[in-house]
């Protein structure tokens, strides 16, 4: 057998290692990219809750990996989340009314996608209250924080049956929805805003329920953020978080994955069958059918913001949003 002099191989090694390097290089050309090369990105939310289901389903089931993304989903503080994505240390947030509010004050954010316009927030009462005209005069509303969506729920539900939140309703921060229903229970609220699905476990305790707020409320509540500076320096990356978030909406819409998105309920959310299957149906309802929402949503949300933060000058939508990319890739998938 002949010997390179320079190598020192002989020529069968030669051979061999000539096709394990064709082996190697057939193998990366079927099989894609390698995971080892997906792009790194981390996601901010305000709680774990199944209020951003999609994206945990895109998580689960390889939405985000096809598209060459390896999502962080991550629980971070709203406040800390929008510094963080300010910083260049966070790539999004899933909080978009959050985004929102900060873009309104200034904050170089936007939202570039809604995956939910409804609000998921439920009122309980006391068993002896049938009404929500019944909560005239003073009843206490127990609820997660004094500016937080369920409070702004409870005070449009209200206003709609002609009660005036500011004199009728007195309203408890409870911190969190658990609480919340903890303090309906020992009677110190005579009103609880839940979510899912502690609405549910109110159901099965006697508390009446006066209604969900999807009824009366459309406004943005969850959705893609993402900072001024990421959107212009890295639109291809943001196209594709845009596009595996309507994928991962699409995905647990989809009737024949029901069963798939039922288990991960029950093993994300410690929930029995029952209530993991009441949950993602009354999930599915909420979701956009596109990503965007009529503007007077956004405009509605805009003045409820102005409000709080006692902002006097008036905020163009295009200041707290950018549909651009959005547009594109709706646009792209028509091809």
């Amino acid at each position: 057998m002949k010997t390179n002099a320079k190598t020192g191989q002989t020529a069968e090694r030669r051979i061999l290692r000539r096709g394990i390097t064709l082996a190697l290089f057939l193998s990366l050309a079927f099989c894609g990219i390698p995971e080892a090369a997906a792009q790194k990105v981390r996601v901010a939310m305000p709680a774990k809750s199944m209020t951003f289901l999609n994206f945990y389903v895109g998580d689960k089931f390889g939405v985000y990996k096809a598209e060459g993304l390896d999502v962080s989903l991550e629980v971070i503080k709203t406040d800390v989340g929008v510094a963080g994505m300010v910083a260049g240390e966070i790539d999004y947030t899933t909080a978009i009314g959050s985004a929102m509010r900060a873009a309104a004050t200034g904050v170089p954010i936007k939202a570039t996608m809604f995956s939910m316009d409804r609000v998921l927030i439920y009122m309980f009462a006391k068993p002896s209250i049938k009404s929500i005209e019944e909560l005239k005069g003073g009843k206490t509303v127990s609820t997660t924080g004094l500016l937080a969506t369920p409070t702004s729920a409870a005070k449009v539900m209200a206003r709609a049956h002609g009660l005036n939140p500011e004199k009728d309703l007195v309203f408890v921060a409870t911190g969190d929805v658990a609480n919340s229903l903890a303090a309906l229970q020992s009677g110190a609220a005579d009103v609880a805003m839940l979510s899912i699905p502690f609405n549910f476990k109110a159901e099965e305790l006697g508390f009446r329920n006066l209604g969900s707020a999807v009824d009366y409320l459309q406004t943005p509540f969850a959705g893609v953020g993402a900072a001024d500076a990421k959107i212009k320096t890295n639109p291809s990356q943001v196209k594709r978080m845009i596009r595996t978030t309507l994928k991962g909406i699409a995905f647990t819409r989809d009737p024949a994955n029901q069963e798939k998105v039922i288990g991960l309920l029950i093993d994300e959310f410690k929930l029995d069958r029952k209530t993991a299957a009441l949950s993602l149906k009354e999930i599915i309802k909420v979701f956009t059918r596109d990503g965007t929402t009529p503007e007077d949503a956004v405009k509605a949300e805009i003045k409820e913001i102005r409000e709080q933060a006692k902002i006097k000058n008036e905020i163009p939508v295009s200041q707290v949003l950018d549909y651009k990319l959005l547009e594109e890739v709706l646009a792209e998938g028509k091809r």
